[in-house]
């Protein structure tokens, strides 16, 4: 985990700290996916993502529930206009070494 999620305080008054947005929503990544799996893979197996399954994901964050649903073999796609961090992660998850457009992540 990155050193992110410890406030530091700057040594200068007023001077606002640099913050790396990608390693903030990577470490809130790993910190809340750890509760979603057991929920998405009782959903997902009650309702039979599979092959069959196309998936559109609205808000999508960082993708994890697209990405269990691909590897159940679901055809995906993510949109998520709030964070471009938290939606970078996803497309690095879904289509590794793929630039993909601003805004969208299939796999």
């Amino acid at each position: 985990m990155t050193p992110t999620l410890v406030r530091q305080h700057s040594s200068h008054a007023g001077a606002t700290p640099h913050v790396d947005l990608r390693a903030r929503a990577r470490d809130w990544s790993e910190i809340q996916e750890r509760m979603l799996v057991p929920l998405y893979e009782a959903v997902f197996e009650r309702l039979d993502v599979g092959g069959d399954t196309r998936m559109l994901g609205l808000g999508c964050g960082s993708g994890l529930a697209l990405l269990m649903a691909a590897s159940r073999g679901a055809a995906v796609t993510g949109v998520d206009s709030r964070s471009p961090e938290l939606l970078a992660l996803a497309r690095r998850r879904l289509l590794p070494g793929a630039p993909g457009e601003p805004g969208a992540a299939e796999g």
